[in-house]
C-alpha cells in the first residue's frame, strides 16, 4: 500500500460505465411488482383518519398496508444505529407512521400493483385526514421546548454529552483571557444522484430473501432485516448494485422502505420494488 503514497492510481471501474453497462436499482426487477408510498405532507400532524376506500378499484392493484397491518417486530421502531452511551432519549421512526408523523415524507401507507403507474394511482386515491401540530424548527426552538417532537423526549434533548480532558473548569478559571463563541453551523444535506431503492426477492422453496438496495452499509441492512423479519442471517442475502453516491446519507440502516418492501415479497410470494427515486426525509 505504501507504494501508492503519490501516486496516480488507476481507476478500473469508469470504463464499464461509461458504456452504458452499469447495473443500478432503476436497472433490476423488470418482472417485480411495484410499489408506491403515501407521504406526510406534514412536518408534525397527528393521523385521525386513513381512508382507503377509493384505492380498492384502482386496476392492478394487489395490496394495501397501514401500521395496524405490520406484524410483530416489524411494528416496533426501526433499529437504531450505533447508539451513543450518552443517547437517553433515542428515537426512530415505525417502518410505516403509528398515529403520528414527524417530518415532511414520513411513510404513512404502503400500496402495492402490478406496476409503477398503477401503485402511484391507487396511492393518489387514499384520504389521510391530520391533525396538525406545532413543528419544532431550529436549534433555538428545540432548546426553548414549548413545543415537543417526541412528548416522551423532555426538552427536546436525546443525549448530554460532555467532552474534557484534564481539570477544564480550572485551567479556564486561571486563563489570562477567555473568549466564547456562539457557532451557527449550517445544515448539510447529502446529495446523491441516485435516491434510495429497494428490491426484494423471497425464494418459498429455500426459505431465503434476497434484498438489492442502494446502500453503503449491506451488512447493516442484512442484520436488520433478518431480524425484523424473523429470519436467520444466513437466510438474507443483501446485494448492492452500483450506487449513484452516498455521501453518508446512504449509511443509515435501515430505512422503513429495506423491510417493509421484503415483508411484503415474502408475504405476496412475488418479488416487489419501488422506484429507485425515493425522497429524502
Amino acid at each position: 500500500m505504501t507504494s501508492m503514497f503519490g501516486a496516480r492510481v488507476q481507476r478500473v471501474e469508469d470504463d464499464r460505465l461509461i458504456r452504458g453497462q452499469g447495473a443500478f436499482l432503476d436497472d433490476l426487477g423488470e418482472d417485480a411488482l411495484a410499489a408506491a408510498f403515501v407521504r406526510s405532507p406534514h412536518a408534525h400532524a397527528r393521523i385521525t383518519d386513513i381512508d382507503v376506500s377509493g384505492a380498492l378499484d384502482v386496476a392492478g392493484l394487489v395490496a394495501i398496508y397501514t401500521y395496524e397491518d405490520l406484524p410483530d417486530r416489524l411494528a416496533e421502531p426501526l433499529p437504531l444505529l450505533i447508539p451513543h452511551p450518552s443517547l437517553t432519549h433515542g428515537r426512530t421512526p415505525y417502518p410505516l407512521a403509528r398515529g403520528e408523523v414527524n417530518h415532511v415524507g414520513e411513510p404513512v401507507v404502503m400500496v402495492v400493483a402490478s406496476d409503477r403507474y398503477l401503485a402511484e394511482d391507487a396511492a393518489g386515491q387514499i384520504t389521510v385526514t391530520y391533525e396538525p401540530l406545532p413543528p419544532v424548527v431550529g436549534l433555538d426552538s428545540a432548546r426553548k421546548a414549548e413545543h415537543l417532537v417526541h412528548d416522551d423526549v423532555p426538552g427536546n434533548r436525546a443525549a448530554s454529552a460532555v467532552q474534557e480532558r484534564g481539570d477544564t473548569a480550572a485551567a479556564i478559571a486561571a486563563a489570562p483571557r477567555v473568549l466564547e463563541l456562539d457557532l451557527q453551523i449550517e445544515r448539510s444535506a447529502s446529495t446523491p444522484l441516485e435516491g434510495r431503492g429497494v428490491l426484494a426477492r423471497w425464494d418459498d422453496q429455500s426459505g431465503r430473501l434476497r434484498l438489492w438496495t442502494s446502500t453503503q452499509t449491506s451488512t447493516g441492512v442484512r442484520a436488520a432485516v433478518a431480524a425484523k423479519l424473523g429470519l436467520a442471517l444466513a437466510d438474507v442475502d443483501v446485494i448492492t448494485p452500483d450506487v449513484g453516491g452516498g455521501f453518508g446519507v446512504k449509511i443509515v440502516h435501515p430505512w422503513p422502505e429495506e423491510v417493509l418492501v421484503p415483508w411484503a415479497a415474502r408475504l405476496l410470494g412475488r418479488p416487489v420494488r419501488p422506484p429507485a427515486r425515493m425522497p429524502w426525509p
